[in-house]
């Protein structure tokens, strides 16, 4: 009897903590809702590319707590960021890093769950053309054969860029690691 009402308790509280996440979720903070093109399809299109964008690393990690799917997030203010914050440390009290959101915002992106260890996402560059800005995700995953650790794993990374009104897009190139 005691262990139904442990598992019925859990129930309750990730059912609550699921309508909360939906109440008061992500107002501030924008997924990037384009398609991505390929690599390739980036790489033949006729726009000059401005440059390169300077990107800082704040946060990478193989056990995003809140992010299951596969999502690219943009925070522009604070608020917006403490809820991209919390969704790569939603349990483990991580202090939230002060960020001058005047002169950067920040890029995160979460791979999603994965069944082992072995994957990996980042933001590998950043460049403007115009009036877009284009994010560059690399994703990696182990090769066929490949021994990993057989735990579910939810890779991120979250960058900071400087402030810029460009529309982002995104380029998603996904590479396969050779066994060691």
């Amino acid at each position: 009897m005691r262990d139904i009402l442990i598992v019925l308790g859990m129930c309750v509280a990730a059912i609550a903590a699921g309508v909360l996440l939906y109440v008061y979720g992500p107002e501030q903070v924008r997924e990037v809702p384009n398609p991505a093109p390929t690599e390739e399809a980036a790489a033949n299109t006729s726009e000059s590319v401005s440059g390169a964008v300077p990107v800082q690393v704040l946060d990478a990690g193989t056990n995003a707590g809140a992010a299951a799917q596969r999502k690219n997030i943009a925070a522009y203010d604070t608020e917006g960021f403490e809820r991209l914050w919390q969704m790569a440390h939603t349990n483990d009290g991580a202090p939230i890093p002060s960020i001058d959101f005047s002169k950067q915002y920040a890029i995160g992106v979460f791979a999603g769950t994965k069944p082992s260890g072995g994957h990996s996402i980042e933001v590998s560059e950043v460049r403007d053309s115009g009036d877009t800005r284009t994010v560059v995700i690399t994703l990696t995953k182990p090769g066929p054969g490949c021994v990993t650790s057989q735990a579910i794993t939810s890779p991120y990374q979250i960058v900071l860029v400087p402030a810029s009104v460009a529309i982002l897009s995104r380029v998603e190139r996904t590479v396969e690691t050779a066994c060691q």
